[in-house]
């Protein structure tokens, strides 16, 4: 199937909290044709600013650069500098912890790994490490408040499109909805009959096993993995954070 699109698409730059559907996004971007990925930048810290802008600087039109970038007043700039449009991917901070409660004992040879093997602790363990942090003379790690601040002033940020990873996976209709919303924002195309093979297109180029940037590759899974205990400790640490971004109303979860 193919679709007239305009010549040049406007690069752009997509942004994301880590395991928050990084590896689900870029196949489905990438099903736009003549849309190709050009780099992979993070995280952002001032000292990589000129080197991050270089690398954007020279990317062409049609592509696409993606990565996990926190937020500065300085990178913000330089974006707009480039005239670079974002899209914002965030999730929910419970299904983070989770994810990274799993994904780094994968990681072997990794400081998180060592910090975790060395302490010889369980899931419910890694959870509360990721929840309020840990420290040694090896690995820092921040707890998931600070940790996610880190990132989430792009919600707000001007030229910014924030897209929640609940949405692309909540449902087919949702993911088409999303995928519109994009479509549009990066000036793609307008004509509805058009966006709709689009979306065809990029549905159809997405590899369910590849895409699965975490165990399950759903929304919700601390359902299943926080007991009262871990519960508790999250409201405390970033109760506030849940209320502010729109996943509870209250701390009666």
């Amino acid at each position: 199937m193919t679709t007239h699109l305009k010549s040049n698409i406007q690069p752009f730059f997509v942004n994301s909290i880590a395991k928050s559907g990084t590896h689900l996004v870029r196949p489905l971007l990438e099903g736009i044709p003549s849309l190709k990925h050009f780099a992979f930048i993070y995280p952002g810290k001032l000292q990589q600013l000129s080197e991050h802008k270089l690398i954007l600087s020279k990317m062409p039109s049609n592509h696409f650069a993606n990565g996990h970038i926190f937020y500065s007043k300085e990178y913000e700039n330089m974006l707009h500098t480039l005239n670079l449009k974002q899209i914002f991917l965030y999730r929910d901070p419970r299904d983070i912890v989770v994810s990274y409660a799993y994904f780094y004992m994968k990681l072997k040879n990794t400081p998180p790994h060592r910090f975790f093997i060395e302490n010889n602790m369980n899931v419910k363990q890694r959870l509360l490490a990721f929840i309020n942090g840990f420290k040694t003379d090896y690995v820092y790690r921040g707890d998931i408040n600070s940790w996610y601040r880190n990132f989430i002033e792009w919600k707000y940020a001007d030229h910014v499109l924030p897209i929640t990873y609940e949405s692309l996976v909540k449902s087919k209709q949702s993911q088409r909805k999303v995928l519109a919303e994009i479509i549009r924002y990066l000036e793609i195309e307008n004509n509805p009959e058009r966006i709709n093979l689009l979306i065809k297109n990029m549905q159809e180029n997405v590899d369910p096993i590849k895409s699965v940037t975490f165990r399950k590759g759903q929304s919700g899974n601390w359902k299943e993995e926080f007991d009262e205990k871990i519960k508790k400790h999250f409201k405390r640490v970033a109760g506030k954070l849940l209320i502010e971004l729109g996943y509870e109303k209250d701390y009666n979860w």
